[in-house]
């Protein structure tokens, strides 16, 4: 997000239920990663758009988590910086997973001081998939560059994309190690453990240095 122009949140795509939309993964105070799940339904849902999942709200998710994060993280440096975090996230109820998520993510990159604009797949009529969507995606906002993670190599077809006049570039992130709680460095964290324990500068630092 802190290479691109425009960031387009993919929420009318295929939910998968193995993916990281619904979880992430922080740090027990074992020293161990452990997973941060919002529950959402699921039974009979099998080919919803991540647009139409819903949370499962019956379950006391908020204040697990937020116990859970008080446990791992309330000895750290920084954690008292983002309460405002913690309240956006559990004080008030959501119904979809897409605008909980998209809300946080703004409300992290702005704080981050990235700024791209945003755009959600939902509201620009393509109804393509996969390479073609993403080459829709690019003609649709006039790029002529397409960032993609390095798992991309894997189901892209670069000779579309060439044929379309867009450069795709394959970025690889470099995590680098920084201080944590509780024991040895464990990378590939929620953003909010480099937060809690290294605070915002520190992690803009470290953003922009990756940055070629």
């Amino acid at each position: 997000m802190a290479r691109c122009d425009a960031f387009v949140f993919l929420d009318s795509v295929q939910y998968s239920r193995t993916s990281y939309t619904a979880r992430c993964l922080i740090k027990g105070v074992n020293g161990k990663a452990q997973w941060l799940s919002v529950p959402v339904f699921k039974k009979g849902r099998y080919y919803q758009e991540i647009s139409e999942v819903e949370i499962d709200n019956q379950k006391e998710w908020q204040k697990n988590h937020n116990r859970n994060i008080i446990s791992c993280y309330s000895q750290s440096p920084y954690f008292g910086d983002y309460q405002w975090l913690s309240e956006r996230a559990y004080k008030k109820k959501h119904d979809r997973l897409s605008k909980l998520n998209i809300n946080l993510v703004k409300a992290l990159a702005k704080d981050l001081e990235i700024i791209p604009q945003y755009v959600n797949l939902s509201d620009m009529n393509i109804d393509s998939r996969s390479s073609e969507l993403l080459i829709d995606v690019c003609k649709k906002l006039s790029a002529d560059v397409y960032l993609s993670g390095p798992g991309g190599k894997k189901y892209l077809d670069q000779s579309k994309f060439k044929a379309a006049g867009i450069d795709l570039r394959f970025v690889t992130y470099h995590p680098q190690a920084y201080p944590q709680l509780w024991g040895e460095f464990i990378p590939g964290l929620s953003i909010i453990d480099m937060l809690y324990n290294c605070g915002p500068q520190a992690v803009k630092r470290i953003i922009k240095s990756d940055i070629p």
